[in-house]
């Protein structure tokens, strides 16, 4: 190799003579043999002959090079790859100039960005911009000396790749589907597979619903700009003719901005159905955020008739904040859209303001914190209330050398309610003073033997006291309470502040943790809680109602084969079971599976609920994957919603199909059945296809 230098960098020399001319690329060339003719000064190559200029790479067996048009022959087979683009050529014979980037190529197969393949009768690079190629087939099935026929393929009697624009064009285009022409266009376009955003349309999603009938979203994509997009959609369906819909996004330096919408149309203006939303955020130069998500909908049925969504309300909402280490505040209003039949408009609230604010103090080993807040409840027909609120807390926490840890605490917070229209009261003002203080002592001991085991008991002494006549202050925001292991150690169970534990009780209980030396992990919590008397402010046939609360139980366990099971109960002191969840995981291989079950025994405000949730799926080998999930009314032993979905994919095609069933029945929802449909062809437009099915054929270029 070291005597071929020279000759290597004479050939060079020579083939970048006409080239530095118009400022590209210099031209290497490396071959076993170079021999040059003394006469005509022409240049032949043989034996792995390789040629670059700038990311353009070509390999042969021989190359003829013409000193006096400063053309290249290639008589033999070749490989052209494109490093800026992905590309991989390969073909029978060629004439190009000593660029790479202008000539005359027969026989042509290319793989571009490693999933569509090409094969031409002839094709023509014209510049470094296009190459064109005629009686074009294009697929991005493996196709084999077996004989195979694809699964599709497009025929075309010219095509034009723009490796600029990363796009392919194609006249009197055919898609053939197992060798059967099923389309014919005079035109057709999609982008390289590599290609994330782009103009053009979209797979288009085949549905069926025994609302509207049959129908096809057809989503057209345009890409305004790097930060900004939108989506149109026709929606045609056979039974309630056309919708359409709407998406724009934009990205923004300061936060985003996204609007969607659908709309049918109608002969009059007054039965156009349809809704819209607004979402995104901005924060400005002072760090202060703002955020919004709005919705309007026509009508109370229209975003279940057409398979959007199934609330019962609609929240729309605007909002600031501000947040640092020490301190935050955050102001909000809200507004609630009901879908409820039973439930008026007039009498649902909107809230204006919702504000916060919250700093924090670090005093030696002590945490305390100041707070503020107003919260405005407002009727059009019904009780208006606004409630201010100022407090404060401090939490300090001691270790002591053998591992015990002490923590005290203490809140006060003072409230100010104005009441107005109440149907039972009327118009009112009440002032109010919450407290607590408590201790909180917690001893973990940690055993090691077959693997790691920690055991904690934990108790909290907490009184609290409240100064309310909670006869005149309305209660809008306490009125659910959960009781479980996550809030066995907390000082107020109640979601708000409309309502406050108090009285003096004690929280006591039991946590433990393992993890063997195979890898299992093991987790439970027991504990209760213990009042002096039954005046705590929940009702007495609930959890935590009376002297003592039922008793937390709940377990985990992670195992390294996939299976995890967690649950917990609330049982009585007779030990019946006030409450259960159950959720059962398993992870192997190609299946997953997922099963929760939760009920609730019935109260003297309360029905009783069981419900039961599953979700499974299985890889049944590379290309099929099936998935179902439902949800079963466990009381009246009925299906609530029940859906599944089956997948095939390939290297070159991807079909989806899914069914679902909505068995639910109300004044805004019926019993629904909806089916879906979409086919995407892997390297037209659809991204790539999975690692697992990027196979090629030995012959195959780029193989």
């Amino acid at each position: 190799m070291p005597r071929l230098a020279p000759i290597v960098v004479a050939a060079s020399i020579a083939l970048a003579a006409p080239v530095h001319a118009q400022n590209a690329a210099p031209v290497g060339v490396l071959a076993d043999r170079m021999y040059v003719d003394a006469t005509t000064g022409d240049l032949r190559a043989e034996g792995d002959v390789t040629i670059t200029q700038g990311t353009t790479t070509l390999q042969t067996d021989v190359l003829v090079y013409n000193s006096t048009d400063g053309t290249l022959s290639i008589p033999g087979p070749l490989r052209l790859i494109d490093g800026a683009d992905d590309t991989v050529l390969v073909a029978d014979f060629a004439e190009l100039d000593a660029s790479l980037q202008a000539g005359v190529i027969s026989g042509a197969r290319s793989l571009i960005d490693g999933e569509l393949q090409l094969a031409a009768g002839t094709a023509q690079r014209v510049g470094e911009r296009y190459t064109v190629l005629n009686r074009v087939v294009a697929s991005s099935c493996s196709i084999c000396d077996t004989g195979e026929t694809p699964i599709w393929q497009l025929r075309a009697t010219r095509a034009v790749r723009d490796a600029e624009e990363q796009r392919l064009h194609y006249e009197n285009v055919k898609l053939d589907v197992f060798g059967v022409p099923v389309l014919y266009l005079p035109y057709f376009s999609h982008p390289d597979a590599g290609v994330e955003r782009t103009t053009g349309l979209l797979t288009p999603l085949f549905t069926s619903s025994s609302v509207y009938g049959t129908g096809v979203k057809l989503p057209y994509f345009v890409a305004l700009a790097p930060d900004r997009d939108t989506t149109i959609t026709p929606f045609l369906t056979t039974g309630d003719g056309i919708l359409f819909e709407a998406q724009y996004r934009q990205a923004f330096t300061q936060g985003y901005l996204e609007l969607n919408g659908s709309v049918r149309p109608s002969d009059d203006l007054s039965d156009w159905r349809g809704f819209s939303t607004a979402r995104g955020n901005w924060t400005f130069a002072n760090r202060v955020r703002a955020s919004f998500a709005f919705t309007q909908i026509s009508d109370d049925r229209f975003l279940a008739d057409y398979g959007y969504s199934s609330p019962d309300r609609i929240e729309s909402n605007f909002g600031l904040s501000y947040y640092e280490e020490d301190h935050f505040w955050e102001a909000e209003t809200v507004y609630f859209q009901t879908l409820r039949a039973t439930e008026a408009q007039s009498t649902v609230p909107y809230i204006l303001p919702d504000a916060d604010y919250r700093r924090r103090f670090t005093m030696g080993d002590m945490q305390a914190e100041l707070s503020g807040s107003i919260l405005s409840y407002s009727r059009q027909n019904g009780r208006d209330v606004t409630r201010v609120t100022v407090g404060g807390q401090v939490d300090r926490t001691y270790i002591t050398g053998p591992g015990l840890v002490l923590r005290a605490f203490a809140e006060a917070n003072a409230d100010y309610y104005v009441t107005q229209d109440d149907p039972v009261f009327g118009s009112d003002d009440q002032a109010r003073l919450r407290s607590l203080a408590g201790i909180e002592l917690r001893y973990p001991f940690i055993l090691r033997g077959e693997g790691s085991h920690i055991i904690e008991p934990i108790v909290q002494l907490v009184r609290g006291d409240d100064t309310a006549d909670l006869s005149r202050i309305a209660n809008e925001d306490s009125s659910l309470v959960e009781f479980d292991e996550t809030s066995l150690f907390s000082t107020n169970r109640f979601a708000g502040a409309d309502r406050f534990e108090s009285g003096t009780y004690a929280n006591v209980g039991l946590r433990y943790e393992s993890r063997t030396r195979t890898g299992m992990l093991l987790s439970g919590t027991l504990g209760r809680v213990f009042r002096s008397d039954s005046n705590s402010g929940f009702a007495a046939n609930t959890p935590l109602g009376g002297e003592d609360s039922d008793y937390v139980v709940s377990f985990g366990v992670d195992t390294p084969s996939g299976l995890s099971v967690s649950g917990s109960v609330l049982a009585s002191d007779e030990f019946n079971i006030e409450q259960t969840e159950l959720d059962v995981g398993y992870t192997h291989g190609d299946l997953n599976v997922d099963v929760t079950y939760a009920q609730l025994e019935r109260t003297a405000t309360d029905p009783a609920r069981a419900q039961l949730i599953a979700a499974a799926g299985y890889n049944f080998d590379e290309n099929w994957r099936g998935e179902i999930d439902f949800r079963r009314d466990m009381e009246v032993d009925e299906f609530v919603s029940a859906s599944g979905r089956l997948r095939w994919e390939n290297e070159c095609i991807r079909v989806g199909f899914s069914v679902s069933r909505n068995f639910a029945q109300s004044a805004n929802i019926t019993g629904e059945t909806s089916f879906g449909l979409n086919i995407e062809l892997v390297g037209v437009g659809s991204g790539r296809a999975a690692e697992r099915h990027r196979e090629r054929c030995a012959e195959t270029p780029g193989s």
